[in-house]
């Protein structure tokens, strides 16, 4: 699957975005739109991930469900949230967005399932 990625923290090959098929990595898109100081803090996150620790502030990485043998999870920094889905030891990033309604969360769980099986 990793031919489809993109990799997130350079030499790193546990936290990944994920290319869909148009070519765009939607995950890349999003932090790139944001402000310097929230992508340092996603930054920082990312880091934390690829080292196998936890996010000191555990309500920041909620997980939000479980299809197969992945697990979807939310990553909060400030109003915006990134999904990843972590699928073994590797952590894919799918898409961000400013903070959902809670009635809106499934369709985000949803979509990063699509795009974490688009290219199966």
């Amino acid at each position: 699957m990793t031919e489809h990625c993109i990799r997130m923290l350079p030499d790193c090959d546990t936290v990944l975005g994920l290319v869909r098929r148009s070519g765009i990595c939607d995950a890349e898109e999003f932090i790139g739109s944001l402000l310097p100081r929230y992508q340092a803090r996603y930054q920082r996150y990312f880091e934390r991930l690829r080292d196998h620790h936890s996010i000191k502030s555990p309500e920041n990485l909620r997980r939000l469900g479980r299809e197969q043998d992945a697990e979807i999870y939310e990553l909060k920094v400030d109003k915006y949230r990134l999904y990843l889905v972590k699928h073994f030891e590797t952590w894919y990033l799918t898409h961000g967005r400013e903070k959902p309604k809670d009635n809106r969360v499934p369709t985000e769980i949803q979509k990063a399932i699509d795009i974490f099986w688009e290219w199966k």
